[in-house]
């Protein structure tokens, strides 16, 4: 036996055929030869195929020598790789299927393998399966439906190849056409692959609302020396479709690491941790310019945890604590302000710190941050979901601002629930029932298009959904009229109902208050329920006030709270209603 060097030394194992071949010295070639180092036969296969020689430094060096031929390592096609000892890797010559591995003590590594003893690892969940004979596969793929990126194992190896690289898989695919047939699958796939962007699959990403299957789902490369990903830029690790998995199921890079953090193929995006195993819900937050989105957000980070804590045995905890990071600031620095002037929130920018640049239908766009939360039972494991907010700016919603190039808010026809925030001090019918009231915000001047704003939203949803004229969600639309506290008194002493009670949402308290806040609406904007009503079957209005109180206004012309009278109404209410229609199991109502 020929080391490369003092510790290590090179084996070849055929996977159909259970022999191994030990590399006595270089090069060392494999072709349809009978005279060459390792005979190979079969359809595709070259007399003088490829061959394993002496690169720099002595390091071993895989190299095809026929420019016809076909070398597919770790299932991507190449002409030359350096061999790294230390690793398995898998190699495709025509039917055959080896694997190759440099190791100081190879007879061990031999004896890790059974024999015709098959695992199959799932993608996106990497659930492991088998072993099975190698001959059963093909059936059992067809039966279960397997995902043609499935990566079958040879038991005890390190690296695998996808189902369409064994015999007789060839041209499998997860489902058959009416005439039985079944579409080829490509040999291996390029560097810029991409998952189709037609709107099929069974999950969503959170941050480009492209949708996908479990088996698009891609890992992070963790070695230094695996920067620089096609669509990210140099600076990013690399993305790629794992082949290779540890005895923990968890995804190789190159370098052997493991890879636990995954991505959307679309845009790239690191999913938070848990991604694939609970059901997620957008709930998207739209309003005009200076209608309190942020500072909504903000108070109901602060008080929607205490409420499912309180209320329904829920925990409510960060699903991704770096990505939330921004919001947890602007809680932070509402309740935690000694003095007005410390309790100001910076203004939500068009494409500002709460957008990221990411690379979407091939071109690189400005894209909300999400802030992702997980809500789980304290009694129930099993129930779970994951909770998706944004801050988007005002202007995202505004009509003509929505595009492939600016589609910062189509999240809004992926989500489960909208809450529509109108800022009544910025409509014409309020402003002049207020009178002479002394809130300072009635000193700005009114730019109201939040009518044209709920039109829009139509819209978009109806255009993205494909939608039919006259056709309307299925989703909840929350109407939450704000800034409760400087007109609430017109409707009464006591004229809002607090509807969560012993560990449930009273249904009969919100259509209660909803029925009021209806009609104030009718008498003073009537244009804005008519919109409503025509966008969802399921509207609900809801009186909400972030601050509780009239807000101060600083040397910087900004309107903020007073910390000593911060007492926000009703603010959590929107989202625990929808959370009683869409996850009843969550939060139940009576």
């Amino acid at each position: 036996m020929f080391p490369f060097s003092r510790k290590t030394c090179w084996v070849v194992y055929n996977c159909l055929t259970g022999e191994f071949h030990e590399i006595e010295r270089l090069p060392f070639e494999f072709g349809n030869n009978p005279a060459a180092d390792l005979p190979l036969t079969g359809d595709g296969v070259a007399e003088r195929h490829g061959s394993i020689t002496r690169g720099e430094a002595g390091v071993p060096r895989l190299v095809r020598l026929n420019p016809d031929a076909s070398l597919i390592l770790d299932g991507v096609p190449l002409d030359a790789e350096q061999l790294v000892p230390g690793r398995d890797y898998s190699l495709q010559v025509g039917p055959n299927l080896l694997l190759i591995r440099g190791d100081p003590q190879p007879r061990s590594w031999r004896a890790r393998f059974p024999g015709n003893a098959w695992l199959v690892i799932l993608p996106g969940t990497q659930e492991m399966l088998g072993p099975w004979a190698l001959e059963d596969l093909g059936t059992l793929a067809r039966r279960y439906q397997w995902d043609p990126k499935s990566i079958a194992l040879p038991q005890g190896a390190e690296a695998g190849f996808y189902l369409r690289q064994l015999p007789g898989l060839e041209t499998f695919a997860p489902s058959e056409s009416a005439d039985g047939s079944r579409p080829a699958e490509p040999a291996s796939e390029p560097e810029t692959w991409l998952p189709d962007a037609s709107g099929n699959g069974a999950l969503t990403c959170p941050v480009c609302w492209l949708r996908f299957d479990l088996g698009d789902i891609m890992n992070v490369a963790v070695h230094d020396s695996l920067r620089g990903d096609p669509l990210l830029g140099q600076d990013a690790p690399l993305r790629f479709h794992a082949t290779r998995f540890n005895d923990r199921g968890q995804a190789l890079d190159a370098f052997g690491l493991p890879s636990t953090d995954i991505a959307c193929p679309h845009c790239r995006r690191i999913l938070p941790p848990g991604f694939v195993e609970m059901e997620h819900h957008i709930l998207s937050i739209v309003g005009d310019q200076s209608a309190g989105k942020s500072y909504y957000l903000s108070v109901l980070a602060h008080l929607l945890p205490l409420a499912l804590f309180r209320h329904f045995g829920l925990n409510f905890s960060d699903a991704d604590p770096a990505g939330n990071a921004m919001l947890n600031d602007m809680k932070r620095t509402l309740f935690g302000a000694r003095k007005p002037e410390e309790a100001r929130l910076v203004k939500t920018q068009l494409e500002g710190a709460m957008y990221e640049r990411m690379p979407r239908y091939g071109r690189i766009v400005a894209l909300p941050k999400p802030f992702i939360f997980y809500v789980q039972s304290l009694a129930q494991a099993g129930q779970r979901a994951s909770l998706i907010f944004y801050d988007n700016a005002g202007e995202h919603f505004q009509p003509g601002r929505d595009s492939t190039d600016s589609p910062g808010a189509q999240h809004v026809a992926s989500s489960s629930g909208i809450l529509f925030l109108f800022d009544p001090f910025n409509h014409p019918g309020f402003r002049r029932r207020m009178g002479d009231h002394q809130d300072p915000q009635l000193e700005r001047p009114v730019v109201d298009q939040q009518d044209v704003l709920l039109s829009e939203l139509k819209v978009r949803v109806h255009r993205l959904l494909n939608l039919g004229v006259g056709q309307r969600l299925d989703r909840p639309l929350a109407v939450l009229v704000g800034k409760c506290d400087a007109w609430m008194h017109w409707l009464g002493r006591e004229p809002f109902a607090d509807p969560v009670q012993s560990g449930s949402l009273d249904r009969a308290k919100v259509e209660q208050n909803s029925r009021a806040v209806r009609e104030l609406l009718l008498e003073l904007a009537p244009t804005i329920v008519g919109n409503a009503e025509t966008t969802s079957s399921q509207v609900t209005y809801f009186p909400v006030s972030s601050f509780g109180h009239a807000p101060l206004k600083v040397d910087s012309g900004s309107y903020v709270p007073d910390p000593g009278q911060l007492q926000p109404i009703l603010a959590e209410i929107p989202v625990l209603w929808i959370l009683s229609i869409i996850r009843p199991d969550l939060v139940p109502s009576s």
